[in-house]
């Protein structure tokens, strides 16, 4: 059985305004996964920082550049970043509940995929929904969700809260009874975290905000979606999120979180991971990188870049 090596990374938050040294770290990134000689490139999401369609563009032109805008080189889910986007600046704190309100959400996840169309070729689906999907790659089969959940002025006041919905999920059970997938080994790329401790704050700007972060950006049902992972095999979750690097596991799950790729709550440590799959057997390395300070670009230096 073919070996095949996966590049994880996550939360690129590209952004031409704000975060210009971001389009710089992500090719930095894919440089030093290729000389890895990895066969397969995921992304789980938050690729623009602002919902911009610019920013689509950018990574388009990124991997095309190193010959990777294609479905059997590159794998790539949604963000909420994608669908909401986020706060750049504090004046944005009082304007972003409204502006996640009028959002039209699935035109923007129509969006996010005609961007990106081409690494959805050769997908298996059970219905005319993007996700849930499956890719078929040699002996793995990498099955993509939206955990995006909708807005709520109470369950999800900050548009960064998850859930799969209810009709992903019997999707996503019918997909994983399709004949071909039953002999592969099974990996989830989803966006959200599976944590159980309280994660970090993603956002320095101050005490308060960073409270308000915290429980703000929950997986709803993640006990759910964890027993049907267990029932149906799958051996590895892939996700962002949270901008931190870590492997972790649950009910004898791997979980590889890789948020921190771009934008890490340590400073001093960005990176990916490098994850073999052989026999059923995956193994899996971090590999750090070491990038020049942030120098963001703001409309008003007195104003701080903030991240949801």
């Amino acid at each position: 059985m073919e070996n095949v090596k996966l590049a994880h990374i996550s939360d690129l938050h590209i952004c031409f305004n704000y975060k210009k040294q971001n389009i710089e770290r992500t090719k930095k990134i894919i440089e030093s996964a290729l000389e890895e000689n990895v066969d397969h490139l995921i992304i789980t999401g938050d690729i623009s920082d602002n919902s911009n369609e610019n920013d689509y563009i950018i990574l388009r032109k990124i991997l095309e550049t190193y010959n990777l805008f294609d479905s059997s080189k590159t794998s790539i889910i949604i963000g909420n970043h994608d669908i909401f986007g986020g706060v750049q600046v504090m004046s944005d704190i009082y304007n972003f509940p409204q502006k996640c309100y009028k959002t039209n959400y699935e035109k923007k996840v129509q969006v996010f995929f005609q961007y990106f169309k081409e690494l959805f070729e050769n997908t298996i689906t059970v219905s005319k929904n993007i996700f849930p999907y499956a890719k078929i790659i040699n002996n793995i089969a990498l099955i993509g969700l939206n955990s995006v959940d909708k807005y709520s002025k109470i369950k999800n006041p900050f548009a960064s809260n998850g859930k799969v919905s209810k009709q992903q999920r019997l999707e996503l059970k019918k997909l994983l009874d399709f004949p071909i997938l039953k002999s592969k080994i099974k990996l989830i790329m989803i966006h959200h975290h599976f944590y159980k401790k309280k994660m970090k704050s993603s956002s320095s700007f101050n005490a308060l905000w960073g409270k308000i972060e915290s429980y703000t950006m929950k997986l709803r049902g993640k006990k759910k979606l964890i027993k049907l992972f267990k029932k149906r095999n799958i051996k590895a979750v892939l996700h962002g999120h949270s901008h931190e690097l870590l492997e972790y596991q649950r009910k004898g799950i791997k979980f590889f979180n890789a948020g921190g790729s771009v934008e890490n709550n340590d400073i001093k440590e960005y990176g990916f991971f490098i994850i073999d799959v052989n026999e059923k057997i995956i193994q899996s390395k971090l590999k750090l990188l070491n990038f020049e300070p942030i120098n963001e670009i703001v409309s008003n230096p007195a104003e701080l870049t903030l991240t949801i």
